[in-house]
């Protein structure tokens, strides 16, 4: 036990470190804040959620209508929420996920300290206290202060220090556990971040070939096999995961066809600097601090002749790549996996402080070798590049006592004897120590209101439940809900109900420009029902909406329960899952090039309507404040040029106000039901001017459409999460058209006999059907799954089966190279 005290040491201090941190930013239980931040916020607290209902109530595998339209599950496990410990909710209390994700944030933390203070131990053979404090700066890294919230990363950082560890067993000692486990399982965690591990093991190992150049052919065998036998075993999570991108917005490859460099070196450098903002916009800054300490133990480490000048070398030329790597847009291009971030840049900055850890620990095991002349030649050359990086900025001044602190504390140590070494040593290693906890609380774990966040769970969870009771009243199997105003565009699965929203990488585009063709919101990653007309709303089976106020309540809405500040309305106007529309419609119907009130108005004309849907009506617009008089009650829209405005409020009448966000977006405002008399004011803070047209729909005309539409109904006779069984009457041929985005998972059967999927509006899920009466069945199974599964299972047989044969070979091997290549290093005394 007494030998794994300093591995406990690097496990707790970060631990401790970060929960200190966490009651100075007063993050719940020690006050009204929480780590949700960004992606966390948006994304990873819902997809914890749902897949916390999953574990605990063995939904699906294979798909969640949770998720907006629907969306396959395994490519979402695979790409926000494989690590093993997520597997923890199954034991965790529902309504308690923010907790779970805060103590995972802490315990990922305190796992990146040991793996990297293992690493130390098991290379350098030693295992003295100061692992434990290398290993923290790993922990609090710049990296892990600016990305901490993005957990689907974190694993692949924690895991990075074993993978290379196994590797050097791997190679030196035939011994391929390690390797092969912690590669696979970083893969299986995170496929994209492991894909700049793996570049950095393809380096790292090309490193250790160089410096060891009696390895042999061997060397290269053994880690290209079990490279690919690892690789292979992620098979099962990576080829649905592809499959499902190639249907998003991060489809495709764009090849820079210039080389271009992003910013000047020094002013990169400069983010070394102690309390440097961690960045995560568009302009590539990379968070590269790992302690200023750093930048003393590089030089020392160069100039250090007790270690190898081929060592030194190549250590040094990796980390002026690494520089070059995250200011050049080829290299950018290469270290992100062929792609360019969007935002959140320099995702393989945690690779470039476990290199500079190790040259400073390095440097740091050889300071009893170090000369004077040495510090001299380190205080000169950080002198310089401090002068010429960043004289001008805020930290400037911390950063040069710091360094000018831990060079008085070398030269004590370099001049020193006995007594002097060791309470140096102590010192110094305190001062990193409070260096990086400072460092950590200024520029890590952001905070945001936690009762914000939960404020709304039971009003919510209590209307869900009377929303279900009315439909099982009805005998409706299934519907979607909707909300007039979002937390976030994921609320469907943090709250448990189906929506047509939803906020993914993974998903489908074709959705989100159909939607943003009919005037709703969409974008590269997200599309949302924000400006849906009752016409879309109906087609897209919105049964409830929950809103903020209970003066909603009109021709089309019906107020049926409340809770709180939160109220229930029921929709009168909705079709079921799937509907029926004649051929010659959908042969008709342009729904890309006729904008978003022209497209509608033909859809509502080809369906039946003898007159405009939505007809234009005059309204004044003007610098902060667009103005609509309403001369006929009824239902009212805004569209608008292309704006920057983001926030905009509308007061209808002397009660009523809705709020808009994110309107930058270009999507149909949505201004309700409106009174004779009334007047609509459309205000925004920055005072542009928002371009308006306003139309008021013809409710004629929309209902015509929608008895159309409703005339032939698929009624669902059993609706599970991965198979439908319906039926459906069709008095004439057409297309059945189900609100399902197109995707390959999908096996359609009509009749018992299965059929090829058409898609209607380039993203929906539609068949042709004579006429009569159909059995419709609707299967959903994960592409590439079956055959990922297939070739992971094969790749883990061969490793079992290799393992069972290599026993007798491994001891040969250890035998004949008893002793060799051991890296030992005396510790000060």
């Amino acid at each position: 036990m007494k030998k794994n005290i300093p591995l406990l040491a690097a496990f707790l201090i970060p631990l401790l470190i970060g929960i200190v941190i966490c009651i100075d930013h007063e993050v719940f239980p020690f006050g009204d804040q929480c780590v949700l931040q960004v992606d966390m916020y948006h994304q990873y607290c819902p997809f914890f959620t749902e897949l916390m209902e999953k574990l605990k109530t063995g939904g699906s595998p294979f798909y969640s209508w949770n998720i907006g339209l629907g969306a396959d599950f395994i490519s979402l496990y695979a790409y926000y929420l494989a690590s093993p410990l997520n597997w923890l909710l199954i034991l965790w209390p529902r309504g308690g996920v923010i907790e779970f994700m805060t103590i995972l944030v802490l315990l990922k933390i305190a796992l990146c300290g040991l793996t990297f203070a293992w690493y130390l131990r098991e290379h350098y053979k030693i295992n003295h206290y100061s692992i434990a404090i290398f290993g923290t700066a790993y922990a609090l890294s710049a990296f892990m202060a600016a990305y901490s919230w993005n957990i689907m990363w974190t694993d692949c950082m924690i895991l990075a220090p074993l993978v290379l560890l196994g590797m050097e067993r791997l190679i030196l000692e035939g011994r391929p556990l390690l390797y092969y486990i912690t590669l696979s399982l970083s893969i299986l965690c995170n496929y994209y971040i492991s894909i700049m591990v793996c570049i950095f093991l393809v380096i790292w190992f090309l490193i250790y070939w160089v410096e060891r150049q009696g390895l042999g052919k061997k060397a290269w065998m053994r880690f290209a096999g079990y490279s690919l036998l690892a690789g292979g075993t992620g098979a099962i999570l990576i080829f649905p995961t592809a499959v499902v991108l190639g249907n998003s917005g991060a489809q495709g490859i764009s090849v820079p066809k210039s080389v271009e460099w992003y910013f000047n070196i020094l002013e990169e450098l400069s983010r070394h600097f102690v309390m440097t903002e961690t960045y995560m916009g568009q302009e590539h800054w990379p968070n590269i601090y790992s302690g200023v300490f750093v930048l003393i133990f590089f030089v020392l480490f160069l100039l250090n002749r007790r270690i190898p000048w081929r060592r030194r070398a190549l250590l040094g030329l990796f980390s002026i790549f690494f520089v070059l790597s995250f200011a050049n847009n080829m290299l950018d291009f290469l270290w992100h996996g062929l792609r360019f971030p969007t935002s959140l840049p320099g995702r393989q900055s945690f690779l470039y402080s476990f290199l500079l850890l190790i040259i400073a620990f390095e440097a740091f095991l050889h300071l009893k070798s170090t000369k004077l002349w040495n510090l001299v030649v380190a205080a000169l050359c950080n002198g310089i590049f401090f002068v010429l990086a960043g004289y001008d900025q805020e930290n400037f001044f911390p950063t040069v006592i710091l360094v000018c602190g831990y060079f008085v504390i070398l030269g004590f140590y370099v001049l020193g004897r006995g007594g002097i070494r060791k309470l140096m040593l102590i010192v110094g290693g305190l001062t990193m120590l409070g260096e990086l906890i400072v460092n950590f609380d200024v520029t890590g774990l952001d905070t945001t209101s936690r009762t914000a966040y939960v404020e709304d769970r039971e009003d919510y969870e209590k209307l869900l439940t009377v929303a279900k009771e009315e439909a099982d009243r009805q005998g409706v199997l299934f519907y979607r809900t909707e909300e007039l105003e979002r937390k976030t565009k994921n609320d469907s699965a943090l709250f448990g109900y189906r929506s047509a929203t939803q906020f993914s990488s993974l998903m489908n585009l074709e959705v989100s420009h159909f939607y943003q063709d009919m005037g709703m919101e969409g974008g590269k990653n997200f599309y949302c029902v924000n400006g849906a007309t009752p016409l879309l709303s109906a087609m897209l089976s919105i049964r409830y909406i929950l809103a903020d106020n209970g003066l909603e309540e009109n021709g089309m809405l019906k107020l049926i329960s409340s809770s709180g500040d939160t109220y229930l309305y029921q929709n009168q106007y909705v079709l079921p899952l799937g509907f029926a529309i004649d051929e010659e419609v959908v042969e008709a119907w342009d729904h890309e090039h006729q904008g978003e009130i022209g497209v509608q108005n033909e859809l509502a004309y080809l369906l039946g309507a003898e007159s405009q849907m939505l007809v234009p009506v005059p309204s004044v617009s003007g610098p902060g404040e667009s103005v609509v008089d309403v001369e006929e009650e009824g239902y009212y829209y805004g569209v608008y040029e292309k704006t920057t405005v983001d926030n905009v409020t509308t007061t209808i009448g002397e009660q009523r106000e809705r709020s808009y966000t994110k309107v930058s977006h270009g999507y149909i405002l949505d201004f309700g039901y409106c009174e004779n008399g009334d007047k609509i004011k459309i205000t925004n803070k920055e005072n542009e001017t928002l371009a308006l047209s306003v139309y008021q729909l013809d409710f004629s005309a929309f209902e015509t459409a929608y008895e159309t539409l409703s005339s032939r109904p698929l009624v669902i006779t059993s609706f599970q999460e991965d198979r439908i069984l319906g039926k459906i009457e069709m008095k004439e041929a057409g297309h059945l058209v189900c609100s399902i985005a197109l995707e390959e998972g999908w096996t359609l059967l009509v009749d018992g006999e299965e059929r090829e999927p058409e898609a209607f509006g380039n993203a929906f899920l539609s068949i042709y059907l004579e006429e009569g009466e159909h059995e419709i069945e609707l299967r959903y199974r994960t592409p590439g799954f079956r055959f990922g599964a297939l070739v992971s299972g094969t790749c883990l047989g061969i490793f079992v089966l290799l393992m069972i044969f290599r026993k007798k070979e491994e001891r040969e091997f250890k035998c004949t190279n008893k002793g060799t290549d051991k890296e030992v290093y005396s510790f000060h005394q």
